[in-house]
């Protein structure tokens, strides 16, 4: 008798602990069900938003544009939303041509907070007037960077940016098919000194200009006016530079002049401009922290 009491018991308390145990899971799964479907549904707004902005960055409709950017807008540079669009504006200006691409490399969605990781490419051309010649130059530029976004009344607006890494190029003439590499670090320390490398694949008959300086990321810019001077003849230039201490991320400039010589009778030599170019790739510096404190 004892036994079937504590049967029937067990068999009371198993059923009551079971059945709620299965609504648990059915609810579970309707919530993770509706966290799925929402999620998917954040992702193609987000989707949507980036077309929104590859589309009027290239109809250069700023005004458009402006509208998927939050009031409260900064970047890693520091720039809030009115400065960042007064840089591109001014960017317009100069290349009326300018287009660009994206590729949605990742997108992580949080609650109302998404972080999207990007690569972005631009190219153009710009016209410039010497006297009576109009030389033509192309603009390239290839960036990687993470977009913050936060979404507002259900709508999804882009609230920073991050840039990892950036290079951009000026190529006239003959530098256009030259092979031009600038290594530089990723990030340095604030203060901190680091090598910057300038490497050129050229023909025997060139002779070549250069220089390395440092720009810091600033509105408007100030660029470096740095002395060029003969490169070696193994087409590598090296320069140690000290990081400025301001806590800005700034850019490391590479400035070339190329010139083409050609043999005349006897001793004599023609030379004439064959080409100009100007790299310069992204440094992230990190700021000093005071506050970090080791202990024995």
């Amino acid at each position: 008798m004892r036994k079937i009491i504590l049967t029937i018991l067990l068999t009371l308390v198993i059923a009551g602990v079971y059945q709620p145990a299965q609504a648990s899971l059915i609810s579970d799964y309707s919530y993770r069900r509706e966290q799925v479907k929402e999620s998917r549904q954040d992702i193609k707004a987000i989707k949507d938003l980036f077309k929104k902005q590859s589309l009027y960055a290239n109809k250069h409709d700023s005004k458009s544009l402006a509208t998927l950017y939050d009031d409260k807008y900064i970047n890693n540079d520091g720039f809030n939303k009115e400065v960042y669009f007064k840089s591109i504006e001014s960017t317009w200006e100069a290349c009326e041509d300018l287009s660009y691409s994206t590729k949605i490399l990742s997108i992580t969605v949080n609650g109302d907070y998404a972080t999207v990781d990007v690569e972005e490419t631009a190219n153009g051309s710009v016209i410039e007037k010497y006297d009576y010649m109009q030389i033509t130059g192309e603009i390239h530029s290839l960036s990687e960077g993470l977009y913050h976004l936060v979404k507002t009344n259900g709508k999804w607006y882009i609230a920073g940016e991050t840039s990892i890494s950036d290079e951009s190029s000026l190529l006239y003439g003959e530098a256009r098919f030259m092979n031009i590499d600038l290594q530089v670090p990723a990030q340095v320390g604030s203060g901190e000194d680091y090598t910057t490398t300038l490497k050129i694949d050229a023909d025997e008959d060139n002779f070549i200009l250069g220089s390395i300086d440092h720009d810091m990321v600033t509105y408007p810019t100030n660029p470096p006016r740095n002395e060029l001077r003969a490169l070696p003849r193994s087409g590598v230039l090296e320069r140690i530079i000290k990081a400025n201490s301001d806590n800005l991320n700034e850019y490391a400039v590479a400035s070339l002049a190329i010139s083409r010589v050609t043999p005349l009778e006897g001793d004599n030599v023609r030379i004439r401009m064959a080409g100009l170019a100007c790299i310069m790739k992204r440094i992230n510096v990190v700021p000093k922290n005071n506050f970090i404190k080791l202990e024995d």
